[in-house]
């Protein structure tokens, strides 16, 4: 029997079995509504960890690798978590301080929890790729102590604690916890804001649902094992992969229409709770908008990246099989003559280099040899099958990336010689867009995630426990907690919003990190020297000089951990300054003021330009004097060199001329010869000592000759110099006259 919620409404709260009759009604129109999406996700679940009922198949997973390489791309590092103030107004530092106390309760929580937040959000990232849904919650937990009076403490008592009495909280926290995809279901609706109700499917044991429903709800409801694969109607899972433990569906369903959340079990005859709006968030719903894929305003409903290139993965699979089937059959077979007994010794007993003999070589012979008895199987047609196969499927893997995206993504150099340089960087650009809007789509469901918990944290924890997280009280503005308190606690509007950058939560590139900096730095230097005149001019102009590079510097990633600073000093320069305002000089005197400021700006570039003139020439002339010495120094060197050659050739003349002297006497007497050696060494050893100390006179008269010019040049630098400071000291008292 079909239950419509306008027939419950009319009969009151007053029949619980009417609301779970509905209930049951709506979430089983949701399973059948997602029950095709369901057992896709389940196919391509085992499709990413390669499983497959055809066992024939030969597998080429690039479904696995696309999916990996987009988790590198997408996901590396822990969200860095930013609070700002929604209307950023100056002097206003409750607002600020507030803001402050909040970004220090969420990234302390990141921290102590990294674990945590790394597997929900890995998770979340892997179910919206691989299924086309990711899915997280924020809930709100806490424990409270019932206070005791001393005098109830010393009687012992242990029943005189009542239930009226004050209650003291001394843990509050809104841990983020993971969904599987298949566990959550939805209303009819076209778009995440028309869904009338989200529900939540939890497994509790029967230990866990006596305690939070009583044991007479317990007893109705049916306990089995958790099973992995429960969207098929034959449970054909393996059932070893199943829990151990028998627990019971729960489902946590929010309805935002009545703003009540209810616990349903399909089994029970009743509701097994509902409250009313426990949270009190703006948007009601204790998530995000789900991290959806291929979301159409048909239906909303999730369309999963693979199932809109299933066919191309599908006939990849199915060239490659073939391709490993026909390269099994690429080997050498064939047959031979049985009678032949050499033939197969040839191929059991033959080595290199070796001779079989045949018995009867002539009846072999006749045969035709080898060539006549053996016949191999043609594998020509099986290799030139093999190549074809392996073009079509390189050309399948090529039309597959083209409809992922991942050769937009990963091609970033030349594909081929006719390719051109910018074509590659437009292809680059494209990819990395690409990938950009999966990382905006990302941080947004992060930053939706952050900001539910902020709210929870404002509309929920006590002061105490705010100012305790966020350590506030030992920081400079320990003064402001009361009013930042105030404006954490507004019930009307919340003001603070949460924040992540894209760039927080992605693997780094390091090296186009560095290029976009020093980029940044180079325009940076430009921009300051420019703008240096107007701001000394004028320092009202200071505002509009930082906006424009905030403007700037917001088109780099990364930029974020600066604006903060850029902010503050934008909103001290904006402050009101009644005390100058009223301070306004003369319009005239303003006038003659900038007449003289001018005349002398005038004077002193006047001044420097001949003073750089100066330099100019004193740097030229020092240039050509001493392009002048090392001119000298050259010549000199030049001129001891040819000295020594021609001293080397006169001693080599020299002595093959005693040898010669000494040679022809040598014939005529022993004697002789010995007495003309000694005469012939003893006449060149002189020469030696007299060609060596004309050389030692010659340094030594171009050592005087090089100082006597180099003194001389100096000298004249220095009357130079005189001149100049002459000319500077009747031009200061020109000025000063």
């Amino acid at each position: 029997m079909s239950v419509t919620k306008a027939v419950i409404e009319e009969k009151g709260e007053s029949d619980p079995r009417e609301r779970q009759m509905y209930w049951i009604t709506e979430l089983k129109a949701a399973q059948k509504r997602l029950s095709k999406w369901h057992k896709l996700g389940v196919e391509i679940d085992e499709r990413y960890k390669g499983n497959s009922k055809n066992t024939r198949m030969f597998k080429l997973n690039l479904f696995n690798s696309n999916v990996k390489t987009l988790m590198s791309m997408l996901y590396g590092n822990l969200p860095r978590v930013d609070v700002s103030r929604t209307d950023k107004t100056g002097n206003d530092d409750a607002g600020r301080v507030a803001a402050l106390m909040m970004e220090r309760i969420l990234r302390a929580n990141v921290a102590n929890n990294a674990n945590s937040y790394d597997s929900m959000l890995y998770a979340s990232l892997q179910d919206r790729l691989l299924s086309g849904l990711g899915v997280a919650r924020v809930r709100y937990v806490f424990e409270e102590m019932t206070a005791v009076t001393a005098v109830e403490a010393e009687a012992g008592d242990t029943n005189v604690v009542a239930m009226g009495e004050p209650q003291t909280t001394i843990f509050e926290d809104a841990p983020i916890d993971y969904y599987y995809w298949g566990d959550v279901l939805w209303g009819w609706g076209r778009t995440f804001d028309e869904l009338p109700w989200i529900a939540f499917r939890s497994y509790m044991t029967k230990e866990e649902v006596s305690e939070r429903f009583g044991e007479d709800r317990a007893s109705t409801m049916e306990f089995k094992q958790q099973q992995v694969v429960d969207f098929d109607d034959s449970q054909s899972g393996d059932t070893d992969l199943d829990s151990a433990w028998q627990k019971a569906e729960v489902w946590e369903i929010w309805d935002k229409t009545e703003r009540e959340v209810y616990w349903v079990n399909m089994g029970c005859m009743k509701v097994l709770d509902v409250k009313d709006d426990p949270l009190q968030l703006s948007s009601f719903y204790p998530c995000p908008p789900f991290m959806i894929a291929n979301q159409t305003t048909s239906l909303y409903l999730p369309t999963p990246e693979f199932y809109l290139a299933q066919d191309l993965y599908n006939e990849i699979d199915k060239l490659q099989t073939r391709i490993a089937i026909l390269t099994d059959a690429v080997k050498a077979v064939g047959v031979y003559d049985k009678s032949s007994e050499g033939v197969q010794r040839v191929f059991n007993e033959g080595v290199e280099n070796d001779l079989i003999p045949v018995d009867n070589w002539a009846m072999f012979a006749e045969k035709g040899g080898l060539k006549g008895q053996i016949d191999w199987v043609p594998i020509e047609a099986v290799a030139n099958a093999l190549d074809r196969l392996r073009g079509l499927r390189d050309e399948t893997i090529g039309l597959l990336q083209q409809v992922s995206g991942m050769s937009d993504i990963m091609r970033g150099s030349l594909s081929n010689q006719y390719e051109g340089v910018g074509q590659s960087q437009i292809k680059a650009k494209f990819g990395s867009t690409r990938v950009q809007a999966l990382q905006e789509s990302f941080a947004r469901f992060v930053s939706d995630l952050m900001q539910i918990k902020a709210e929870i944290i404002a509309r929920h924890f006590s002061p105490e426990t705010i100012v305790k997280q966020s350590g506030i009280e030992f920081s400079f503005d320990a003064d402001m907690i009361p009013a930042a308190l105030d404006v954490i606690k507004n019930e009307d509007e919340f003001v603070l919003r949460v924040d992540i950058k894209p760039e927080t939560l992605a693997q780094l590139d390091y090296a186009q990190l560095r290029e976009e900096r020093s980029m940044y730095l180079n325009g940076l230097s430009t921009f300051l020297q420019a703008a240096s005149p107007l701001a000394t001019q004028d320092p009202r102009s200071l505002p509009f000089l930082l906006e424009m590079l905030k403007w700037s510097m917001a088109g780099f990633k990364g930029a974020s951990e600066i604006e903060g600073v850029l902010d503050d000093a934008i909103d001290a320069m904006k402050q009101p300054q009644a005390q100058q305002e009223a301070q306004k000089p003369d319009p005239e005197q303003i006038r003659a003021e900038t007449q003289v400021k001018l005349e002398e700006m005038r004077m002193q570039a006047k001044m420097q330009e001949i003073q750089m003139k100066a330099q100019a020439d004193m740097q030229m002339r020092a240039m050509d004097k001493q392009a002048d010495i090392e001119t000298e120094q050259a010549r000199t060197q030049l001129e001891m060199m040819r000295i020594n050659a021609e001293m080397e050739a006169e001693m080599a003349k020299l002595q093959a001329k005693m040898e010669a002297d000494v040679r022809t006497e040598f014939l005529t007497s022993k004697f002789d010869a010995e007495q003309a050696r000694e005469t012939a060494q003893a006449q060149v050893q002189a020469q030696i000592i007299k060609s060596r100390t004309e050389m030692a006179n010659l340094k030594q008269q171009n050592r005087v000759d090089v100082a006597m010019k180099m003194f001389e040049k100096q000298a004249d630098m220095q009357m130079k110099r005189e001149e100049m400071a002459k000319n500077r000291q009747m031009q200061g008292s020109k000025d000063e006259t």
